[in-house]
C-alpha cells in the first residue's frame, strides 16, 4: 500500500513537471492572439512568456495590448485565475491580479455570454501606479506628468451596449513640468488630486476634479471626448482655481495682479475655462 502511495505521489508530481515546464505557451499565446484579432480586427496581445500557476491559471509575463500597433496598457506580470464554481454555471467569473507601472492591479471579471460579443463586468482596484510609465502619458509632448496613483473602476456593457463605466481616482505627490513654459510657470506640483468620472463609449465626464497644493488649489467639472491617438482628445472644462501667493508672484509678472483679482468669483476663486485638445489645450479666464 505505502509503494502505492509513493508510486502514484512520484507519477503526479513527473506529470505536473512536464505539464508546467512544457507548457506550450508560444502556441497558447498565438492562439489567444488569432481569437482577439479575429473578434477585434487592429486589436493585438504580446506576451513575452506564458505559463500555467497552480492551482490552476495562468501567468502572464510582460503582457501588452495594442490597438492599431498603440500600446493601450502592458504590465510586468499578470495572474488570471478562475472562480472554480462558476466554470459550472452560465455565468463565468476570473480573477486577475498583478503587477503593473510600479503599482498593483487586483480585479474581478464576470463574463455572463463567451461569445464574439459577450456581456461583462469589471471591478479593479489598482494601488501605487506611477502615472508618468503610463503608455497615454508618455505621448503628450507638451507637459509631463508624474505622481502615484490609486483608482477603482467599475465597468460594464450589460445594460448600455457601448459600455459604462465609473473611474474614482486619487493621485498623491504629482507634478505637471510644462514645455514650453506656460504663463511663465515650469512647473506646478500637487499635493494630492481628487477626481470621479463616467465613461459612456467614447465620452469621458468629469462629475469632480479637486486639486490641492502649495501653489494652487481648484476645482473642475466637464467632459472629454476620446480620439486616438489619446493626445487629440478634445476637451471642455469649466472650474475655479485660488493661485496661492508663491504662484500669484509668478503671474504677477505676465498679467496685472489688479485685473485677476477682477476675475475672483464671491467663492474667491478666479473662473477659468479649458477647450481644445489634450495634447493642446486652450486656457482662459472667464
Amino acid at each position: 500500500m505505502k509503494k502505492k502511495i509513493v508510486y502514484t505521489g512520484y507519477i503526479i508530481i513527473v506529470t505536473v513537471f512536464f505539464l508546467y515546464y512544457l507548457f506550450p505557451g508560444d502556441a497558447v499565446t498565438s492562439y489567444i492572439n488569432y481569437q482577439i484579432n479575429s473578434k477585434s480586427p487592429g486589436v493585438q496581445l504580446s506576451i513575452k512568456e506564458l505559463k500555467p500557476s497552480f492551482p490552476p491559471g495562468m501567468k502572464l509575463f510582460s503582457p501588452d495590448l495594442l490597438h492599431q500597433n498603440q500600446t493601450i496598457i502592458n504590465a510586468d506580470f499578470l495572474e488570471i485565475k478562475p472562480s472554480y464554481v462558476s466554470l459550472f454555471s452560465n455565468d463565468k467569473t476570473f480573477f486577475i491580479k498583478g503587477d503593473i507601472y510600479d503599482g498593483r492591479l487586483n480585479s474581478t471579471v464576470r463574463i455572463a455570454n463567451i461569445s464574439a460579443s459577450p456581456e461583462f463586468d469589471l471591478d479593479a482596484k489598482f494601488v501605487g501606479v506611477q502615472i508618468s510609465r503610463i503608455p497615454a502619458i508618455k505621448e503628450f509632448e507638451a507637459y509631463q506628468i508624474s505622481g502615484i496613483a490609486d483608482a477603482n473602476l467599475v465597468y460594464s456593457n450589460k445594460k448600455v451596449k457601448a459600455g459604462k463605466g465609473n473611474v474614482s481616482i486619487i493621485v498623491r505627490d504629482s507634478s505637471v513640468r510644462f514645455t514650453p513654459a506656460l504663463f511663465g510657470v515650469d512647473q506646478l506640483a500637487f499635493k494630492t488630486i481628487n477626481a470621479d468620472f463616467e465613461i459612456i463609449n467614447q465620452r469621458v465626464t468629469l462629475k469632480k476634479l479637486n486639486i490641492d497644493s502649495r501653489e494652487v488649489s481648484g476645482s473642475a467639472t466637464g467632459s472629454i471626448i476620446l480620439r486616438n491617438p489619446i493626445n487629440q482628445s478634445t476637451i471642455n472644462l469649466r472650474g475655479e482655481i485660488n493661485p496661492h501667493p508663491s504662484l500669484m508672484k509668478q503671474l504677477g509678472k505676465i498679467f496685472p495682479l489688479e485685473m485677476i483679482s477682477k476675475k475672483k468669483s464671491k467663492t474667491g476663486g478666479i473662473p477659468f475655462r479649458l477647450t481644445g485638445s489634450l495634447e493642446r489645450p486652450n486656457f482662459s479666464l472667464r
